[in-house]
């Protein structure tokens, strides 16, 4: 079984709800993806497996470590304030290989504005990309790419996780990423390809702006979706509302213990 965990900033937390009760409820997870937020939640479990951990870590953190977090550049390392410590200490320091549950984290490309599934060398790399939004700090450098959050063009990397092997995939859906009218993605479109001839660095604002503006001209759909999926209620949680995680984190718990009679029910059939 293969689980997608979608992006959603604070919001992200609901995925530590939903993994605890899949987890405890016995519930084979083989591989996960994630991005965004859900690159950043994911190998708290798929580290070593161990959900008290997981919700010990997701419940530590104040406003005001996540307010020095962003100011200190969403880094996953000493210096990076008491969440990015926290984190580097429970699974930035390991490589994919080393992780208990294969995982895969989705970013983006500002050059091109394509999707890069990363599953090969350091974990706070990847998960730095993934996370990092636009317009905040340097792109993440690897490989010859510039990467950025990796949950704007689909939030719940389902299509990823099955193309990655899942004959069953269980997606979380915290959200989806904004679309302008059908009327509005021409000329979006069309600004994006003129400021890409400007050719300035993928640092630059503007190289970010079309990036962003390319990504908004598109039209979802087309992908496979979950299986399953798994829609925690997130009203009244806002993406950017940290003291509201541990609501996240109950929301999640009851979306996934609603969603296990089909889960076990598919699973059982297959």
């Amino acid at each position: 079984m293969a689980l997608a965990l979608g992006a959603g900033g604070i919001k992200g937390w609901a995925h530590v709800g939903v993994l605890k009760v899949l987890h405890r409820a016995r519930i084979p997870i083989d591989l996960a993806v994630g991005a965004s937020a859900g690159a950043l939640i994911g190998p708290l479990y798929a580290a070593r497996g161990d959900v008290d951990q997981m919700e010990r870590i997701a419940l530590a953190f104040s406003q005001r470590d996540f307010i020095e977090w962003f100011l200190r550049g969403l880094r996953l390392s000493p210096a990076g304030g008491r969440i990015g410590r926290k984190l580097w200490q429970a699974y930035g320091r390991m490589t994919f290989a080393e992780l208990a549950v294969p995982f895969a984290v989705i970013a983006h490309d500002i050059r091109t504005a394509q999707r890069v599934i990363l599953r090969q060398g350091r974990l706070a790399t990847a998960v730095e990309a993934s996370i990092r939004p636009p317009f905040w700090g340097r792109p993440t450098a690897g490989n010859g790419t510039a990467l950025l959050d990796g949950g704007f063009q689909e939030s719940v990397p389902s299509d990823i996780a099955r193309e990655l092997g899942g004959s069953f995939v269980i997606g979380v859906n915290l959200g989806r990423f904004v679309r302008l009218p059908a009327s509005a993605r021409p000329h979006s479109a069309r600004l994006a390809l003129s400021w890409r001839r400007l050719g300035t660095a993928p640092a630059q604002p503007l190289s970010q702006a079309a990036f962003m503006t390319e990504l908004l001209s598109r039209e979802l759909g087309g992908t496979p979706g979950a299986d399953i999926e798994i829609r925690p209620d997130m009203r009244g949680i806002s993406a950017f509302a940290p003291w509201r995680a541990g609501l996240a984190i109950r929301r999640g718990e009851a979306a996934a213990r609603a969603a296990l009679p089909a889960i076990r029910r598919a699973l059982s059939a297959g």
